[in-house]
């Protein structure tokens, strides 16, 4: 059914809104990639790039003339995403962060109070969560009255010298799984055990009769990436690359739309504990 409905999904020029200008700051592999598609995407919509140091090297007079009212995607690790989000503060800018935003608490915390003294409007990186894939899916497990079982497998090889694979991972889906869940933030039970010497991730997640969701996060001998449910079904969310949906594009379309419907907390509000219980 889910390869019926990507079908009917037109190849076309995707990016909606392209007459902006879009500001990536991050010189890695993801922020390259970002820049890639959208430019492919669109004819029209400028976009440029600068590594995270150098732009931290500019001068706080410099800061409000180098951002000049454009879309800024932040694209790099925590602690240097949270250097740039403290230096732009006090712009107005719409801003993409990049997840993981948070691996501790001591992060969160900080995440959380720059959320709250920035007079920019805040964006989490989800691009899956404003696909029409998502949503295909998300009626799909919402509209059943039954049990709804989830397993959620999500990660591969690489192992980065900066990073724990779990935290590289799990944010892809925990945005999504909230989503699943904010109806019942207060019934749910959450338990979890670390494999692999604490390389990957065993989560659990119930929801009474509702939801039982398994995430396996972090490192595997080889790439995984599906969601199975109800013993049945399995989902890509990356196999629609070369269609109408392309989840870069529809975050950024999101965006440029200024179509903020939630506070940037609550939207993470299932992150956000799950990174405390880790960090206990």
């Amino acid at each position: 059914m889910l390869d019926r409905f990507l079908n009917r999904l037109l190849i076309t020029k995707q990016v909606k809104n392209s007459n902006k200008q879009l500001l990536i700051i991050g010189s890695g592999p993801w922020p390259q990639k970002i820049k890639s598609i959208l430019n492919i995407n669109s004819n029209k919509l400028k976009v440029t790039s600068i590594g995270a140091r150098d732009f931290l090297s500019i001068g706080i007079m410099d800061i409000k003339r180098y951002v000049n009212d454009q879309i800024v995607w932040i694209a790099t690790i925590p602690t240097i995403q949270l250097e740039i989000l403290n230096r732009i503060k006090l712009q107005s800018n719409s801003v993409i962060i990049e997840k993981p935003f948070a691996t501790n608490s001591k992060e969160l915390k900080s995440f959380i109070n720059l959320s709250n003294e920035s007079k920019n409007t805040l964006y989490l990186s989800e691009p899956w969560r404003h696909s029409k894939t998502w949503e295909f899916i998300k009626n799909k497990i919402t509209d059943q009255n039954s049990l709804q079982t989830i397993v959620i497998y999500r990660g591969g090889p690489n192992m980065r010298t900066y990073i724990n694979p779990v935290w590289d991972w799990i944010q892809h889906d925990l945005g999504l799984v909230g989503e699943l869940l904010k109806e019942y933030q207060g019934e749910i039970e959450i338990g979890f055990k670390w494999l692999n010497d604490g390389n990957t991730l065993n989560l659990k997640i119930i929801s009474g009769s509702r939801f039982s969701i398994e995430m396996n996060v972090g490192y595997f001998s080889e790439r995984v990436e599906y969601w199975e449910i109800n013993g049945k079904e399995k989902v890509n969310f990356n196999n629609n690359q070369n269609s109408n949906d392309h989840p870069i594009c529809t975050m950024y379309d999101y965006v440029s739309t200024k179509n903020f419907t939630n506070n940037l907390i609550e939207q993470s509000w299932l992150t956000n504990k799950v990174i405390r219980l880790l960090d206990t």
